[in-house]
C-alpha cells in the first residue's frame, strides 16, 4: 500500500512539473506563433515559417505551433506536411484546452478542409463531425458550413440543406452560410429562394462581391435585366481588376 502511494505521489509531482515547464515554454512560444499567423494572413508564407520553427524549438508540444505550421502549409498547397501538422495539433491541443478551448475542434476542421481541397470528400466527412463533438467549441458554423459544401460537391442536396440551415441557426449572421444556401436553391431548383438567401448574404456583408455576382446571374435567367445590371455595377466597384470586377465589366457591355 505504502508503495502505491508513493508511486501516486512521485506522478503527481512529474505531472505538476511538467505542466509547471509547459507553461514557461508557452510564454515563448506563444508570441513567436502569433507572430507567425500574422505573416500567414498576410501570404508572408517563409516569414510565418521562419517564426514556427522558432517556436517549435521553444516548445515542441503547443499545439498552436502545428496548427499554424498546418495553416501555412495548407495556404503554400503542400498537402502533406499540412495534415502532418494538423495531426500534431490534434494530439497536443489537450495542453492548451482551458487557455484556448476548442482549438482540437478547430484543428480537426482544418484537416478536413485540407482534405476537401485535394477533393477528398468522403475522407473530409468524419474530421467535420469529429469537430462538432466539442461542446466549448464556439464556432461550429464554420464546420456546418464545410459540411454543407462536401454534400454540395456530393450532390446531396437534403444533407447540404440540412447543414447549411444549422450553421445560420448557430449564427444567422454568417453571411458565407446564406450565400451557399442560394447554391443549394439553385440545385435544387428554386431559383426564388436563392435570390432572397443571396439578398440576406448581401444584408449581412453589403461587400460581398461574388454573392452580388451570383445575384446579377440569376437575375438575368429570371428576365430581371436593371435588377442584374444594378448588380454587375456594384461587383464592378466592389472588385475593380478582380475575377467578378472583370466579368461584370465584360456582362454589362453585353447588356448595352
Amino acid at each position: 500500500m505504502m508503495k502505491r502511494l508513493t508511486i501516486g505521489i512521485v506522478i503527481t509531482l512529474l505531472a505538476i512539473g511538467c505542466a509547471s515547464q509547459f507553461k514557461e515554454r508557452r510564454e515563448l512560444s506563444r508570441p513567436m506563433v502569433a507572430l507567425a499567423m500574422g505573416k500567414i494572413q498576410e501570404n508572408e508564407i517563409q516569414g510565418a515559417l521562419i517564426e514556427l520553427r522558432k517556436a517549435a524549438a521553444a516548445n515542441p508540444t503547443d499545439p498552436e505551433v502545428y496548427y499554424a505550421y498546418a495553416l501555412a502549409y495548407w495556404k503554400s498547397g503542400k498537402f502533406d506536411k499540412a495534415i502532418e501538422n494538423v495531426d500534431k495539433a490534434i494530439v497536443y491541443g489537450k495542453n492548451i484546452e482551458v487557455e484556448h478551448p476548442g482549438l482540437t475542434s478547430e484543428a480537426y476542421n482544418l484537416k478536413g478542409t485540407i482534405l476537401v481541397a485535394q477533393a477528398k470528400y468522403d475522407e473530409s466527412i468524419p474530421y467535420f463531425k469529429k469537430a462538432l463533438e466539442d461542446e466549448l467549441y464556439q464556432t461550429p458554423e464554420f464546420v456546418l458550413y464545410n459540411l454543407a459544401n462536401v454534400y454540395l460537391q456530393k450532390k446531396l442536396l437534403p444533407l447540404a440543406f440540412e447543414n447549411a440551415q444549422k450553421a445560420l441557426e448557430h449564427n444567422p449572421h454568417y453571411a458565407p452560410a446564406w450565400h451557399l444556401l442560394s447554391k443549394i436553391y439553385v440545385a435544387q431548383g428554386h431559383p426564388n429562394d436563392a435570390v432572397d438567401a443571396l439578398k440576406h448574404a448581401i444584408l449581412e456583408f453589403p461587400g460581398y462581391a461574388e454573392a452580388r455576382w451570383d445575384l446579377a446571374t440569376l437575375y438575368l435567367q429570371m428576365g430581371a435585366r436593371e435588377l442584374a445590371k444594378e448588380q454587375l455595377v456594384e461587383v464592378v466597384q466592389l472588385d475593380p481588376g478582380g475575377t467578378f470586377g472583370v466579368m461584370a465589366v465584360e456582362k454589362l457591355k453585353g447588356l448595352e
